[in-house]
């Protein structure tokens, strides 16, 4: 089991910067500014019309993010849920502050066991459904175990550093799937529902990737949760939930039919 103190979820609130000049290059760790339509199934999750989380299209009427994304935790593990009517999800763009579709959330439902960073998942219905274009499109789920080793590629919204600001546009960049045993050497935690993903130093998920993607063949592997020590870019991997572990509750709380 984990070290609770040790995790930070991705998610922190973040208020717009007023400075008349900010850095467009704040991103994702190091990674690489995405081309339009690259990644057509990803949303920004939205709180109060501020950038919270990322987010993955299921259908026209749902979407997958984390469970913290919508949601507050007390030191207790007892959460309570946000109020639906201040969420919307913007989509059909990489920028995340201009060009895309915004659709208000009905609905969210949290994964019944969501603990600290286990099961941090959420499924968001929306008031109106999506109408699908080149840059507008739902995401096919890997239903089968990624293998150790295995690349994968993840994509957000999230700040360059602990600290930083936002990025205007989204990034994207690759990680590694490592082993339980490697995960629970490097950060003390062993679950079969958690991938532990590496990269370099300076580089992977940092506040404000949660809820996004990691992709793998056209196909969503698996949810950003966590980062570790309350840091970004260490040496030390990043926490995603699995798809291939939880597909029974994604079929259950929306409209998709997994085979």
């Amino acid at each position: 089991m984990c070290k609770v103190f040790a995790i930070i979820a991705l998610c922190f609130v973040v208020v717009p910067t007023t400075s008349p000049k900010p850095s467009t290059d704040m991103r994702i760790l190091n990674g690489n500014e995405a081309a339009i339509g690259q990644f057509p199934f990803i949303v920004s999750v939205t709180r109060f019309s501020v950038h919270r989380c990322g987010g993955s299209i299921l259908s026209n009427r749902y979407v997958l993010s984390a469970a913290h994304c919508v949601s507050c935790m007390d030191s207790t593990g007892k959460f309570t849920l946000e109020d639906v009517k201040e969420y919307s999800i913007s989509a059909g763009s990489n920028n995340r502050l201009y060009g895309a579709i915004i659709a208000k959330v009905a609905e969210f439902v949290v994964h019944e066991n969501y603990f600290n960073e286990l099961h941090d998942l959420s499924i968001l219905r929306l008031e109106t459904p999506l109408v699908y274009s080149d840059t507008i499109k739902a995401i096919p789920l890997d239903t089968t175990e990624v293998p150790v080793g295995t690349t994968v590629t993840i994509a957000g919204w999230g700040r360059q550093s602990t600290n930083g600001l936002l990025a205007k546009n989204l990034q994207y960049t690759t990680e590694k799937v490592l082993s339980r045993s490697e995960c629970y050497d490097k950060i003390n935690l062993d679950s079969p529902d958690i991938y532990c993903l590496a990269r370099p130093v300076n580089n992977g998920t940092c506040i404000g990737d949660s809820g996004g993607p990691a992709i793998l063949a056209d196909k969503l592997v698996a949810v950003a949760n966590f980062v570790f020590r309350n840091r970004c870019g260490l040496d030390y991997p990043d926490g995603f939930a699995k798809i291939s572990t939880h597909l029974d509750w994604i079929r259950a709380h929306s409209d998709i039919c997994i085979e």
